[in-house]
């Protein structure tokens, strides 16, 4: 029974390209059927021929639900349109933050998402990345130009260029994945010594962040992780950074990941070394 189920998804991972999701839910429906017909085989006595029919049942299903796996992953993606566009995030810490020197970093589960307004400048920015990149920009960010017509970038000011241009309110939701990797960083700006740091940041939190995400990507490094493919198998399917303050909405408890965090912060703050000050 485990063989002929394996043998189903180990033929679906031999695919190069993955079939259309009504090709797998055909193989499925095979399934069913084949296993309709197995019981039927039993009633009549053929147990031999019932088995080898439960056999291809199992088979079809395993191919089935791994292609429908597969699509539903890939799928669940960053679309290319909002690549580095301003996007504000609902939705949740979820799982223990990593600490690091400059900020945090930390799985994001998503519950919606919006467009930001941006500024001309910023603007002209994902514009210009777009038409590098050889595709439209989104609705959003598209219409979201249309309250300056008779302004040229040239003649905006400074001033001009740090005022908001506002999205109308029936664009279309930006297209985000499911679960995003986020950094939160301190003030690049400001001097390490002075500057803000992030909030404390834990598992089950629910935040309202404005952020800029990107499609994967890793160093090409055959060395080193493979980043992408770590992201992958996290079901993290975009990255990126959250860009001002965000908003705490609520602090549900997640029992494992905080405890987790307690111990990794008591062995931080045990391992951490007495100040110069008071080492003298």
């Amino acid at each position: 029974v485990v063989l002929a189920w394996v043998a189903g998804v180990a033929g679906q991972l031999q695919q190069p390209v993955l079939w259309d999701g009504a090709a797998y839910a055909l193989l499925a429906a095979g399934a069913l059927a084949a296993w309709l017909v197995s019981r039927g085989l039993r009633r009549c006595r053929r147990p031999k021929l019932a088995r080898a029919s439960f056999w291809v049942a199992l088979a079809l299903a395993g191919f089935a639900y791994a292609g429908a796996r597969a699509g539903a992953r890939l799928a669940d993606a960053l679309a290319p349109a909002w690549e580095g566009c301003d996007i504000e995030l609902v939705g949740t810490v979820d799982d223990m933050p990593e600490l690091a020197p400059d900020g945090a970093r930390f799985a994001f589960a998503v519950e919606s998402a919006r467009a930001l307004p941006m500024t001309a400048r910023e603007l002209r920015r994902v514009q210009a990345l777009d038409a590098a990149a050889g595709r439209p920009l989104p609705a959003a960010v598209a219409a979201a130009e249309t309250p300056v017509p008779s302004a040229t970038m040239d003649e905006l000011d400074d001033e001009d260029e740090a005022s908001p241009v506002v999205a109308p309110s029936g664009a279309g939701a930006p297209q985000v994945p499911s679960r995003v990797w986020l950094a939160w960083s301190r003030n690049q700006r400001d001097d390490r010594a002075v500057a803000d740091a992030p909030p404390p940041l834990h598992a089950g939190q629910r935040w309202r962040l404005p952020v800029r995400l990107r499609r994967p990507h890793g160093a090409m490094n055959p060395e080193g992780l493979d980043a992408e493919l770590w992201l992958f198998d996290q079901g993290l399917r975009a990255t990126g950074s959250v860009r001002g303050q965000g908003r705490l909405l609520d602090a549900s408890w997640s029992p494992i990941a905080n405890a987790r965090q307690w111990v990794r912060d008591r062995l931080l703050l045990a391992g951490t070394p007495p100040d110069a000050d008071q080492a003298a």
